[in-house]
């Protein structure tokens, strides 16, 4: 079976919840399978925290359970990200007051390169799986994306294998107005080319090209939740569903969903509108055209929503009839909550954070998967996983 994973942004909140579900998809040796990966922000973070345990390769599932894993717990329970990228900025500010309002894209990829050892050109990655960082590009308004060999999007033009740090798209995808801010990437260096009859989110691999100059002298690069904090677009369209090479599509969202709010005026009212109420519309529409394909085109899928308890997924599924078998055994309500409340932040999480959001991608992967595809993927239980285990002892 080819799987295609499209992993959501939603910071370290995200990363974690990531990373307990590809530990479900590996109890079952099915990372081998894995054939696309598509990645926002947080999912990004993931997926570069994954490749940089494993000699940037995709790892085995004995390895990623065995290695990666751990590896991951111990260096986001014990490096604080945000605070170490505060403190840079407070440095900084010393000697260029109006730095302040510059942004720190930079900084952040540096800081991935000395603390996560993200060392690597994104041409540097392997040719499987094939992995999508998804970014938005200010100048195009356009799904700007890095691969291993190009980038760019179909508006601005791609060139092909540029030698762009890792550190950069990740910092890029990661990189929310306002926090850390745009990656300012020159285009000048490069050659660009266009695919002729492009179209957005088709596959051009095998599409004529034609050398073009490009539009701007400069991008910037936000972001990639601004445009699909899904990361659905490179693995789905809306008239052919999977892209070709993929059999299964596993889509992991834990974007979050807002509160309502008591009004408040001025540029808070604006931040709720755009970061609240458009970008969780348009999660929205995404995801619902994704299940569309799984109800009534029987695509082979499966939705992984944070904060779904057990009983929410299972009581409207074929197996509604394990609820008093399974459910007792999984994270209660109240604990899914507070998994899906964790703010959109790159702070260090103490080990109880690590743990309840690993458990939880893990258990919403095991239940939700079960609860459609019994047969393909059988029901494991988090207490019964090999990482359960040796969480518990």
């Amino acid at each position: 079976m080819k799987i295609g994973l499209a992993l959501s942004g939603g910071g370290f909140r995200a990363t974690i919840y990531h990373l307990g579900v590809l530990a479900r998809l590996a109890e079952q040796n099915r990372l081998e399978e894995v054939t696309f990966i598509s990645t926002v922000s947080g999912g990004s973070l993931c997926a570069g925290l994954v490749y940089a345990q494993s000699g940037f390769r995709w790892p085995s599932s004995e390895h990623y359970l065995n290695v990666v894993a751990p590896k991951a717990r111990e260096l986001l329970t014990t490096q604080d990200l945000e605070r170490s990228l505060i403190w840079r900025v407070l440095t900084l500010l010393l000697s260029r007051p109006l730095s302040l309002l510059e942004t720190r894209a930079d900084d952040l990829s540096d800081l991935l390169k000395k603390n996560w050892g993200i060392t690597v050109n994104v041409r540097d990655l392997p040719e499987q799986p094939r992995w999508m960082i998804n970014t938005t590009c200010y100048e195009t308004g356009k799904n700007w994306r890095f691969e291993r060999f190009q980038m760019g999007d179909y508006v601005f033009g791609y060139s092909a294998d540029p030698p762009v740090p890792l550190g950069d798209a990740l910092a890029a995808s990661a990189g929310f107005p306002g926090l850390i801010g745009a990656l300012a990437l020159d285009a000048r260096p490069y050659e660009w080319f266009k695919y002729r009859r492009s179209s957005p989110g088709g596959d051009s691999d095998s599409r004529e090209k034609e050398r073009i100059q490009p539009p701007y002298p400069q991008v910037h690069l936000w972001d990639g939740g601004v445009y699909d904090n899904l990361g659905l677009e490179p693995l789905h369209n809306f008239v052919g569903g999977w892209r070709q090479g993929i059999d299964f599509l596993i889509a992991s969202d834990a974007s979050g969903r807002p509160d309502p709010e008591t009004y408040q005026p001025g540029v808070k009212a604006l931040f709720r509108i755009i970061n609240g109420v458009m970008m969780d519309q348009i999660r929205s529409l995404r995801s619902r055209a994704v299940l569309e394909r799984m109800i009534n085109h029987k695509d082979a899928g499966g939705f992984l929503q944070i904060g779904n308890t057990c009983e929410d997924v299972l009581k409207n599924s074929p197996k509604k009839d394990d609820i008093p078998r399974l459910c007792p055994s999984c994270l209660s309500a109240e604990e899914a909550e507070r998994a899906e409340k964790m703010g959109t932040t790159i702070r260090r999480v103490t080990p109880a954070e690590f743990e309840r959001l690993f458990r939880h991608g893990f258990e919403v992967a095991d239940y939700t998967l079960y609860a459609y595809h019994p047969d393909t993927f059988p029901y494991i239980g988090y207490v019964n996983s090999r990482w359960g285990k040796s969480a518990a002892e």
